[in-house]
């Protein structure tokens, strides 16, 4: 496997770091170098076909794979070029303040899912709406925020009946407030007493609460979410261990080591050398 070094994108428009939104229009023959943001990302491929890397794990794509990405999500696009020589794709950067509450909700639920939208009318209906999203994006006509954001309503509603048409509802995996709030920051140095204050409890009552519903304590599955974020990155690119600790959450290169393979038995290292599988 070619690893590589992933780019942070720091805001949605390269250019001008006012904006709170940027449609990038993507017409390439080069692969989609691994990257990650601090910002949604929302990937519509028009034409092509490869393997797309996200959060570690390969899968391919081809026109009409329409990905999610939040904070916490990497990934990068290989083409195949028996199959062609370009990848044509739109992506939409924005941040949280941009879509309403709806529409947030959805996106939270998607984020980090590749759905595949290619057949027939869907294909054609959420080309259109990546078009116009496009054209208001670069307008500069009366209530274009609004648009954007009804239009990318309207987007997320389509990934969301297409999920929900693979089998999986859109509301699973996010049935309480404190998974969101976990999912934004568990990279940052978050506490049992921040996640509670977010959920709207006391510490003491909601450590207790966390370990009733999940099974785990609070600290046990926030080291573990850490480790798995770690463990894609780690199989994806070619950032060193210590690089990779600090940007999982970990604020120590030797406790990361002694965590990771307490997790999963080997080191990081020996893990990045062996076939990558992401757990």
């Amino acid at each position: 496997m070619k690893y590589r070094y992933p780019t942070r994108m720091e805001s949605p428009n390269p250019v001008s770091h006012r904006d709170s939104y940027y449609m990038r229009r993507i017409i390439t023959t080069n692969q989609i170098e691994l990257h990650w943001h601090n910002f949604f990302e929302i990937d519509f491929v028009d034409d092509g076909h490869g393997t797309h890397i996200l959060n570690g794990v390969e899968q391919p794509f081809s026109g009409g794979t329409l990905t999610v990405l939040s904070t916490f999500d990497f990934h990068a696009y290989n083409h195949d070029l028996t199959r062609g020589d370009h990848i044509s794709a739109y992506s939409f950067h924005f941040n949280d303040h941009v879509p309403d509450e709806d529409t947030l909700r959805r996106l939270r639920c998607l984020s980090g899912k590749q759905l595949s939208c290619g057949n027939g009318a869907l294909f054609e209906i959420l080309l259109q709406e990546f078009r116009l999203l496009e054209q208001e994006s670069r307008s500069s006509q009366p209530e274009r925020d609004a648009l954007v954001q009804n239009i990318l309503g309207r987007i997320t509603i389509y990934a969301a009946r297409c999920l929900e048409e693979y089998g999986e509802p859109e509301g699973k995996g996010r049935a309480y407030v404190e998974m969101e709030y976990i999912e934004r920051n568990f990279r940052q140095p978050i506490s049992l007493g921040d996640v509670a204050r977010a959920a709207g409890f006391s510490t003491d009552y909601f450590g207790k609460l966390f370990k009733r519903r999940y099974g785990i304590p609070f600290q046990e599955y926030l080291l573990a979410r850490r480790l798995q974020w770690a463990y894609g990155l780690l199989c994806s690119s070619s950032l060193s261990v210590t690089s990779i600790a600090y940007e999982a959450g970990f604020n120590s290169h030797a406790y990361f080591c002694r965590c990771f393979k307490r997790q999963y038995g080997v080191s990081p290292l020996q893990a990045r050398q062996r076939t990558p599988e992401q757990p």
